[in-house]
């Protein structure tokens, strides 16, 4: 088989491998009346960069709510996020599509907010 080919059918491989859904089990909404982002507006909702997310210390005048802010993934049901810039509370404001679960996040880069199946 001639290169050309082989690489356009590894690349088509790797698309459709990394193009996975979100499981119904994981899937994730805002409860109703919160909101994703930071409390402070100058910083509101960012998408991380591969530099990470901004530190809210380092504002002119520095935010009043310095908590850091993680790139994280949030498993929703139309798909995974970009990667977003949120605080480790973010299960806070979050809920699981399918009762009985609860939410985590994963360790990572980006790290991931889903849904998961409580340890007993």
């Amino acid at each position: 088989m001639p290169w050309p080919i082989r690489g356009f059918l590894g690349a088509a491989a790797l698309v459709v491998l990394t193009s996975c859904g979100v499981s119904e089990d994981e899937i994730v909404h805002v409860k109703e009346g919160a909101k994703l982002g930071h409390s402070d507006p100058r910083i509101g909702l960012q998408y991380c960069t591969t530099l990470g997310c901004p530190d809210p210390a380092l504002l002119s005048p520095p935010a009043e709510d310095t908590d850091p802010l993680y790139c994280l993934e949030v498993f929703f049901e139309y798909g995974r996020s970009p990667a977003l810039c949120l605080p480790l509370d973010v299960c806070q404001k979050l809920e699981c599509a399918k009762q009985g679960q609860e939410c985590a996040i994963f360790d990572g880069f980006p790290g991931q907010v889903k849904c998961i199946e409580p340890k007993d």
